[in-house]
């Protein structure tokens, strides 16, 4: 006899991954940060351009805020019901965070406007960035604006009378992406960012990429030198060209962080004696190749035997299918709950600025 039950949700598989991605894990933020209300009245009306524009205070408060929208205390409400969100990602590649955005303000109960084909048709046609800009004021309430460069952004940035949340200007910052990871850091170690961390068990972070070029990572370090305390050391590891931007590391430096890059700890070793000295010494790892990045499935394999039991790899891209596949199911997998994490975040930042 032929079984014509429906199939579950879930029923197929479960995926191993960080103990960050339990949703249950947002009471940690709330239990750690003391509630601070009005803080939060700073954003209202303002735009979101740099995570250098937040201190650490204002953070925990839009950390706190989004762990009540992950933890249901907030279900049933829609603050943004009746509000209108204009979508201009004027970049051509595909990207995952605008249904993250489209994700948050959804639930917030607010309506979206997919601005991005009609502005690249008003702009082809030897319009002005003013036009774009008009569409927005007077179509809707708030702008989620990415745009292929920095110059692009910051010539339409002043035409707005709607908020803006910078999704990404050019090589220049990603704000919002990077208070996501906050958000992961803090449910999985909310004492470290709180106002009297402990001086023991500071994050040892290595990053793989090019801080120099990349924005996700550009906004991740200025990140972390708004909270000092919660890291011990920073270590580019990867052999790029030019490693760091100008006034990167300094700005670090200059917070009290520690950091290393491989050329000058590891001038003369391989990749593989490199990994089997360094990895077992990291907490997090924070993944963002270029493009045309190699990664070897050995090099995945035993990086990943030789990590701590509780450590951590985030990343906004993984470089490859295969790296994806023998990262998705590990117990270090924290990317998964970063990229869930954000959309809470997200709707926090929504209801702070229309609130």
């Amino acid at each position: 006899m032929t079984d014509t039950s429906p199939t579950s949700p879930g029923a197929a598989s479960t995926r191993r991954e960080h103990l960050v991605a339990a949703p249950e894990r947002s009471r940690v933020i709330l239990e750690a940060f003391p509630d601070d209300p009005g803080r939060l009245a700073r954003l209202r009306g303002q735009h979101v351009l740099s995570i250098g524009d937040y201190d650490a205070p204002l953070l925990r408060q839009l950390m706190r805020l989004a762990a009540r929208y992950e933890g249901k205390e907030l279900a049933g409400e829609q603050p943004m019901r009746g509000r209108i969100l204009s979508s201009l990602f004027m970049d051509e590649p595909a990207c995952s965070g605008r249904l993250s955005f489209k994700s948050a303000w959804l639930r917030l109960g607010g309506a979206v406007l997919d601005a991005e084909n009609y502005a690249r048709q008003i702009l082809s046609q030897r319009y002005t960035p003013e036009e774009v800009a008009e569409l927005c004021n007077n179509y809707s309430d708030i702008a989620v604006l990415r745009t292929e460069d920095a110059d692009s952004f910051h010539d339409m940035l002043p035409r707005f009378r709607v908020p803006v949340i910078n999704a990404g200007d050019g090589a220049g910052e990603h704000p919002s992406h990077a208070m996501g990871d906050l958000y992961t850091l803090c449910k999985w170690r909310p004492e470290l960012f709180g106002e009297r961390p402990p001086e023991q068990g500071r994050l040892t972070i290595a990053l793989l990429g090019d801080p120099s070029r990349t924005r996700t990572l550009r906004s991740f370090l200025r990140l972390l030198g708004r909270f000092p305390q919660a890291v011990e050391r920073v270590i580019l590891y990867s052999r790029v060209a030019q490693g760091f931007a100008p006034g990167q590391r300094e700005e670090l430096e200059q917070a009290g962080i520690r950091v290393d890059t491989l050329a000058e700890r590891y001038p003369l070793a391989t990749d593989m004696e490199i990994a089997r000295e360094l990895v077992p010494t990291l907490d997090l790892i924070y993944v963002h190749f270029v493009q045309s990045a190699q990664v070897r499935r050995l090099q995945i394999v035993e990086s990943l035997s030789l990590l701590k039991p509780e450590a951590m790899v985030l990343s906004p891209q993984i470089p490859t299918a295969e790296a994806a596949h023998l990262l998705n199911d590990s117990a270090a997998n924290g990317y998964f709950a970063q990229a869930r994490g954000a959309v809470h975040v997200r709707m926090a930042l929504f209801s702070a600025i229309l609130g």
